[in-house]
């Protein structure tokens, strides 16, 4: 059996183990991200957080500015709702509202900065805690955990067993949890959807996951996004049973078809991993104001450069293909990716997205408000299957950005900075 554990309204949970008044209060953490990134001042002491090194946990850059200014600039309230409280989630407030709808749905909505370090050290604290109770554990984002509890508790002790885990979990971390558990890891997945809030849901046989799960719309499967709705949508299929009853069809469509129907029938036979290794890792950022002047533009994109190979190198992945891509007023946007088969080092990332995102750059007359880098398709640094025309120079730059990396670890991200990232032409 898998057991799928899912922290509810993580942040705004998180919060109140930091405050008990919070506790019954309709409150939405939420704010623009970071909003001093581009600033030319340096931030105070930022550094890479990696406690969490899950598939979909994102990169932490902390740093110790004032949290107010995350959803303020000037007297104007900015950003988007990222976690709602139930109370909150009463009121008709939902993820991914601005901050300004909010306020107008219900005027005495508390609105949190996000506390992102203080996520990760509960996330980690969490992981800690399940592995002291569930042989395998897999951290598959910030708040949700898998375990493989197969052999381990039997069937009828199945639900004492999750009680304790939440309530263990409730009493040393203040963190309310829902629980699912069966025996597909998709399953317990959206068994624990079906939990929310603070409840547990156990699928023992087969004849139950078909009973709770079939009459479900085929969107609150796991993994059914906007494309595969619409597209069984188009052949009349709405819920989860009538998908399932669709074999020929969704098999059809490809591997991804193929690998979601088997999710859908629970006989993918996924297994929990204990540590996942991430595929890519990325910093994107959408612009508070729009921007024209391109040499900002060029500005900027040297900064998240200098973010995104602090933590390629913190990490000690070397990626071979990168993913650039650019968002525009009036709906438009370019991307591209390229691959290089060289050493990742500082230097050769910084010339290659400058002169990538300056080919891409379609549209010079409007106004940029989205800029997003990624590397991906990671490999062992080998010189067999390197470019070796640039072997020697870019071996003598990953050392030097390993250094740089050392003396941005202790002294802050923002303590070695190109002159360019200044407004300093070079």
């Amino acid at each position: 059996m898998i057991m799928h554990i899912d922290l509810d309204t993580f942040f705004a949970s998180a919060e109140r183990t930091q405050d008990i008044n919070l506790i019954g209060k309709a409150l939405v953490v939420g704010g623009r991200g970071d909003p001093h990134i581009f600033d030319i001042k340096p931030s105070p002491y930022k550094q890479l957080h990696t406690l969490n090194r899950g598939a979909f946990v994102p990169s932490l850059f902390a740093s110790n500015n004032n949290r107010e200014s995350i959803f303020y600039e000037g007297q104007k309230l900015r950003g988007i709702v990222t976690t709602a409280s139930y109370e909150a989630r009463e009121n008709g407030i939902k993820t991914a509202m601005t901050l300004r709808q909010a306020v107008d749905i219900n005027p005495n909505i508390l609105i949190l900065p996000p506390n992102g370090l203080l996520y990760h050290q509960l996330s980690e604290k969490m992981h800690k805690l399940l592995l002291q109770e569930a042989p395998v554990v897999e951290q598959y984002s910030i708040d949700e955990f898998f375990c493989d509890i197969s052999g381990w508790i039997s069937l009828h002790e199945l639900e004492a067993y999750a009680k304790h885990i939440q309530t263990r979990i409730a009493k040393e971390l203040y963190l309310p949890t829902s629980i699912g558990i069966a025996e597909a890891k998709w399953i317990a997945k959206l068994a624990t959807s079906l939990s929310k809030p603070y409840g547990i849901t156990i699928l023992r046989t087969q004849q139950e996951v078909n009973s709770t799960i079939d009459h479900l719309p085929i969107e609150d499967f796991p993994g059914v996004g906007r494309a595969f709705k619409s597209k069984m949508k188009a052949y009349a299929i709405h819920t989860i049973g009538e998908a399932k009853a669709a074999k020929s069809l969704i098999n059809s469509w490809g591997r991804h078809g193929s690998d979601l129907y088997k999710k859908l029938t629970g006989t993918d036979a996924e297994s929990i991993t204990a540590s996942r290794s991430r595929k890519s890792i990325g910093i994107s950022r959408s612009m508070n104001r729009p921007i024209l002047n391109r040499n900002e533009f060029r500005r900027r994109i040297t900064v998240l450069v200098r973010h995104l190979s602090h933590a390629i190198m913190k990490l000690k992945v070397n990626p071979s293909t990168f993913y650039f891509a650019i968002g525009y007023e009036m709906h438009l946007h370019t991307k591209t990716q390229v691959t290089h088969y060289r050493i990742f080092n500082e230097k050769f990332f910084t010339e290659l997205a400058l002169k990538t995102f300056n080919d891409i750059d379609d549209y010079k007359n409007q106004h940029i408000v989205y800029i997003a880098i990624t590397g991906s398709k990671f490999f062992h640094i080998n010189p067999k299957p390197l470019n070796l025309l640039y072997y020697n120079d870019d071996t003598k730059m990953h050392n030097l950005t390993n250094q740089l990396t050392k003396i941005r670890e202790k002294y802050g991200l923002d303590s070695i900075r190109l002159g360019s990232e200044l407004g300093i032409n070079m």
